[in-house]
């Protein structure tokens, strides 16, 4: 894949189109071989288009084919092919024909996007006003598509890929298991996994997005042993696992929405971090009946303060005043020590915890909210409610049982 493009070049935008065709392609069994991503540079991107010809058998080129005078990428290829630029009258009509449909008149600058090498094919981009094309170059099949993501996209989708498999009908298909775990390395994992014998085009992947790490099971696609890895993978990761193909906050609104139960939060450290996130997904943020967030300086006023019971309180305050099953919260961080509590009708849990590493802030921030949701999580699903969890060592811990009436 080329990217082109100073403002990806240079970092002000995220190329999230590369990552979204590495994966497509790879599901497909089209993996990537390359990824270049070069400036607005006629003559860079026009020896660039060359360089990759010369490599590669299929070439997908993102980006440069607006109407503005920095979108050189269809000059340039015409460069590359020592070819001229000639107008696609097709593309010319179906453009005005748009502008029109809205009450509008074409800008002269748009005729620039019905311009063509010598010989390319437009691929059709129904949604938007750059049309994509295919060519040759040195025997590499190349597309040209729009950097736009949603048309990007959807050109793929609808018009390249079926090229691409109507001309390599033999290409196997892959599929990808993905598995969140939350608490565990990536060392400690790859070893949990060593006595796993995978089969021939079976590979394990790893990606690190803090603070969970997603394991990737990689196969042909169809195979008959695809389940059985799979759970002998999710065996290894053990209680670690928050996530079967669907991350920790999917994974709670589904256990949310079953169970009908409600929760309130009340935070400190975390400052609404928890909430947020709460309400990124329907089903969580369906389940949240309330949202606390407190300044770390409220709520302590006596000499003997205690941060477990403080934050146990907390989570029984916001459980009991919105009238709730479930109550989480944050407490004060202290010399990088926080206290985080779950309260329930069965019982209250409380954790303090301390950063085995350096983060930042943020960071921090983000542990203790995946922490109190993965307390909750245990919880649900009946696991050991204080484990092992790397980058955080456990320096306290309580358990308060609800009591029995006799």
């Amino acid at each position: 894949m080329l990217s082109t493009g100073e403002e990806v070049l240079h970092g002000d935008i995220t190329d999230t189109n590369a990552a979204w065709l590495s994966r497509r392609c790879f599901e497909e069994g089209f993996a990537l071989n390359r990824r270049v991503t070069t400036g607005d540079a006629l003559d860079d991107i026009a020896i660039e288009l060359v360089r990759c010809s010369q490599v590669s058998d299929v070439v997908i080129v993102n980006g440069g084919l607006g109407p503005t005078t920095d979108d050189l990428t269809t000059e340039a290829m015409a460069m590359a092919m020592d070819v001229d630029v000639e107008l696609n009258s097709y593309w010319l009509t179906a453009l005005k024909e748009r502008f029109e449909k809205n009450g509008r008149t074409m800008p002269k600058s748009n005729i620039k996007q019905a311009m063509l090498p010598e010989g390319a094919e437009l691929i059709d981009n129904p949604v938007g006003s750059a049309c994509g094309f295919s060519a040759e170059l040195n025997g590499c099949l190349m597309f040209f598509t729009p950097g736009v993501p949603s048309e990007f996209k959807q050109m793929f989708e609808d018009e390249i890929l079926p090229r691409l498999q109507a001309r390599y009908p033999n290409t196997a298909k892959r599929e990808i298991q993905r598995l969140y775990s939350f608490g565990v390395g990536e060392s400690t994992l790859n070893d949990r996994f060593e006595a796993i014998d995978l089969p021939e085009g079976f590979e394990l992947g790893y990606r690190s997005a803090l603070p969970f790490i997603e394991v990737k099971v990689f196969s042909p696609r169809q195979h008959s042993e695809i389940s059985l890895i799979t759970e002998a993978i999710k065996h290894a990761i053990g209680d670690n696992l928050v996530g079967d193909g669907k991350s920790l906050l999917e994974t709670m609104g589904d256990l949310l929405r079953e169970s009908s139960l409600r929760l309130a939060v009340a935070e400190k450290f975390t400052g609404g971090y928890l909430t947020n996130w709460l309400n990124e997904n329907a089903d969580t943020q369906n389940a949240l009946t309330q949202g606390w967030v407190l300044s770390e300086s409220s709520l302590v006023t006596e000499n003997d303060y205690n941060p477990l019971a403080a934050v146990l309180a907390m989570a029984t305050a916001a459980r009991e005043n919105a009238g709730v099953e479930i109550g989480l919260a944050s407490g004060n961080v202290e010399a990088g020590r926080v206290a985080l509590g779950l309260s329930t009708a069965m019982g209250d849990w409380g954790i303090i915890v301390k950063t085995g590493r350096k983060l930042t802030n943020e960071d921090y921030r983000c542990y203790a909210s995946t922490m109190m949701l993965d307390m909750l999580r245990r919880y649900l699903t009946g696991k050991e409610m204080f484990p092992e969890i790397s980058a955080l060592a456990t320096l306290e811990s309580l358990h308060i049982p609800v009591e029995i009436e006799q």
